[in-house]
């Protein structure tokens, strides 16, 4: 697979991480960071080992001097500290990368967040004032109401003092008529 598909579907996976799984990742990165140190004490032990057997070898054959058996030691220590050097800082960066992809990981979903909070944000200001336009309007509409009830009232109570008006009028003219 060619690197920058496998680099462009990394990040889209790390977009999906939860901290559970960035908890997986930081547990296995800490298990793979002791296992090699463990591998590089075993490895400088057996080197330091090889190391003393190849001097007692060639002391006893050849009998060397102390200093040349002190100067390869250090130059076989040397050699170790370079390796396992080498080896933490490989390791070092790839944790490196691990968290700068989770951190980017987790930026993205902070301005994805962000992002649909402000729309949340946007579409509560649109309710609020269409809230505020439906309360000016029924106000309105109850103003309207009253005023024509009020009219009603006003016109039937009118309207009623005429007509009693007319029948106190009846009352009147009927009362002559039947009595004289």
């Amino acid at each position: 697979m060619d690197q920058e598909i496998k680099d462009y579907l990394e990040r889209k996976l790390t977009l999906l991480a939860t901290k559970d799984d960035i908890e997986k990742i930081r547990q296995e990165t800490n298990a793979n960071f002791r296992k090699l140190k463990e591998e590089n004490k075993s490895q400088a032990t057996e080197w330091k080992q090889e190391i003393k057997g190849d001097l007692e070898q060639l002391t006893k054959s050849r009998g060397l001097e102390p200093d040349l058996i002190q100067e390869t030691m250090k130059e076989g220590l040397a050699k170790i500290r370079v390796e396992s050097q080498s080896a933490i800082d490989q390791l070092r960066q790839t944790m490196d990368s691990s968290l700068q992809r989770m951190k980017e990981a987790g930026e993205g979903q902070a301005i994805h967040s962000r992002a649909g909070i402000d729309k949340f944000q946007d579409q509560m200001k649109k309710i609020e004032e269409n809230m505020v336009t439906l309360e000016e309007k029924i106000r309105e509409g109850f103003t309207g109401v009253k005023d024509e009830l009020g009219s009603m009232i006003k016109f039937s109570y009118s309207d009623l003092e005429k007509k009693l008006t007319e029948l106190e009028v009846r009352v009147k003219t009927l009362e002559k008529m039947v009595l004289p």
